[in-house]
């Protein structure tokens, strides 16, 4: 390595060195990728050396026999044709202390932009005892006073709710992790209307997920999956509100319906057939 190679860049030689990359890439011998390599080299080396190996390689005319590269010859033009421009904005304006021109601004790849991988929203699970305390939540957070009826599909969950406090009327209103909007539903035929609806404080939804949890082993069909389940006041029984858990039919069309009170502490049906 010559002696002048071990000397510390200045920023008159970083700007030299720049100059002739940047001539590279407008000549299409060096890429935009490589150009910001060689470039983040000239900013970053601490001699000269550093600073020769950066454009000694760079593609072009071959090397004459016992002369210089031309990239070095490039360097030299471009470090005497600085030069000459120095002096003659000097001479123009004889102002000594104008400031530098700045560097050419080193054009830096972004980053690859990484693809995110999109999640599949799973569905809710209407039998489960988190999504229907949710519901529960939902409905009051609306402060619905009082329910007719609750339909518990697998995913989806159908409602009659009743219109506002005293009314006589209802509304249905679906549920599939968020509540729809109230359509006008009708009116209840019951003598006293407060016995066609119920309250939810009266049911909790962690009992309605262990009924559906035990109705297939209750009723004696293992293999039978939860098709649906019904909340209401029953006739059938008083007036009680019952928790009615449908199983799936068979081949045959023949299914099982198990029938626990409001509490799900009676068994008012295990839906095996007499």
């Amino acid at each position: 390595m010559a002696r002048g190679q071990n000397r510390r860049p200045e920023d008159d030689d970083r700007r030299r060195y720049t100059a002739v990359l940047e001539a590279a890439r407008t000549d299409g011998r060096i890429d935009d990728a490589e150009h910001s390599r060689r470039s983040f080299t000239v900013r970053y080396a601490q001699t000269m050396g550093e600073l020769d190996a950066v454009v000694g390689d760079l593609p072009g005319p071959a090397r004459t026999a016992g002369g210089p590269s031309l990239a070095t010859v490039t360097v030299a033009g471009v470090a005497m044709l600085a030069a000459v421009g120095l002096g003659i904005a000097a001479a123009s304006s004889g102002d000594d202390d104008a400031p530098a021109a700045d560097p050419p601004a080193v054009e830096v790849e972004p980053p690859p932009v990484e693809e995110v991988e999109e999640v599949e929203e799973v569905p809710v699970d209407m039998f489960a005892a988190a999504e229907l305390t949710a519901l529960w939540e939902a409905l009051a957070a609306e402060q619905v006073s009082g329910v007719k009826s609750i339909y518990l599909h697998d995913t989806w969950a159908d409602l009659d709710v009743r219109t506002a406090p005293g009314a006589p009327t209802y509304d249905d209103v679906e549920y599939d992790g968020t509540l729809g909007e109230r359509e006008p539903g009708g009116q209840v035929t019951d003598e006293d209307p407060e016995d066609a609806f119920f309250t939810l404080d009266q049911v909790d939804p962690a009992v309605v997920a262990a009924c559906a949890a035990r109705a297939a082993e209750v009723a004696q069909r293992p293999d039978r999956a939860v098709e649906l389940i019904v909340i209401n006041p029953d006739v059938s029984y008083g007036g009680t509100v019952t928790i009615s858990v449908h199983l799936e039919t068979d081949a045959y069309g023949v299914g099982a319906v198990v029938t626990w009170d409001n509490t799900g502490q009676y068994l008012l049906d295990d839906g095996i057939d007499p």
